[in-house]
């Protein structure tokens, strides 16, 4: 019933219909957080803010994170997972990116403080997310230079990218990890489990290409699925090692892990 319901009720509608409920319990009860945007202004990602960063930063930190690495995150948004680390990257930096101007224009506003946090605008294409975007994502080349992160992140990215937008971006991870470095990243995968779970968070109904399902043909880019075998495929063959798979609640119903599925890998 809720999906036939976006499906007739246009996004421009929907997040306008969000915005007034947002900006009537900012009214009731108003957020005080540093670097925690208003309800109302919060313009990327669902779930409490604070909340989802603070959980992402226990993972982070499960996985080895520490205060003197160099980190880089992928589709930052608000900087909703930078927030936690100020003050815990002692001796380490932050660099964010995001497609949305008006995300990275919060971010450099309440970041300014901090020396070691820098933002980014990137102005790849996105139907959805960027339709003014004049670089694809197939074609973009990462910002910084080889082997210099510890540590890269993506929350909820390659779930919005088609296959060969996933293929350059994690190419370019695999150019800007150190030797020993790690890159986390959530998909939505597509094996025996996922694909013969009853009552899935998310069905992804429709076949997109031979390695992805969307959950919408109208605008598949609004969340997309790839086949595990393809995705391991994609590590190996850029010199990524797969660590470990946390298989997220999506169509685990028994994972004790977030929403999505996480892969940790180590070049």
């Amino acid at each position: 019933m809720l999906s036939r319901l976006k499906q007739m009720v246009p996004l421009s509608v929907r997040q306008e219909i969000k915005r007034q409920m947002a900006a009537r319990e900012d009214r009731r009860d108003p957020i005080t957080t540093p670097r925690v945007p208003p309800r109302a202004e919060t313009l990327i990602g669902g779930g409490d803010f604070e909340h989802v960063g603070d959980e992402f930063f226990d993972i982070l930190k499960r996985h080895g994170l520490s205060p003197d690495m160099q980190i880089l995150d992928v589709g930052c948004g608000q900087g909703r997972m930078a927030r936690p680390m100020v003050g815990f990257l002692t001796n380490g930096s932050y660099q964010g990116f995001d497609i949305s101007s008006d995300g990275i224009d919060w971010c450099q506003l309440h970041y300014a403080d901090q020396p070691n946090f820098q933002f980014i605008h990137i102005p790849v294409y996105n139907k959805r997310y960027n339709p003014g975007g004049a670089v694809q994502a197939s074609d973009f080349v990462f910002p910084y230079e080889d082997e210099r992160f510890d540590l890269v992140f993506l929350t909820s990215v390659f779930t919005h990218m088609f296959a060969d937008d996933v293929r350059q971006y994690l190419a370019q991870i695999q150019r800007v990890l150190k030797p020993g470095g790690k890159a986390l990243i959530t998909w939505f995968l597509l094996n025996e489990k996922s694909l013969s779970a009853e009552n899935p968070i998310l069905n992804f109904a429709f076949e997109f290409d031979d390695v992805s399902r969307t959950t919408t043909p109208k605008t598949p880019e609004a969340a997309l699925a790839f086949d595990e075998g393809f995705v391991r495929g994609l590590y190996e063959e850029l010199g990524l090692s797969i660590e470990t798979v946390e298989y997220g609640h999506w169509a685990q119903a028994d994972s004790t892990f977030q929403l999505q599925d996480m892969v940790v890998a180590v070049k």
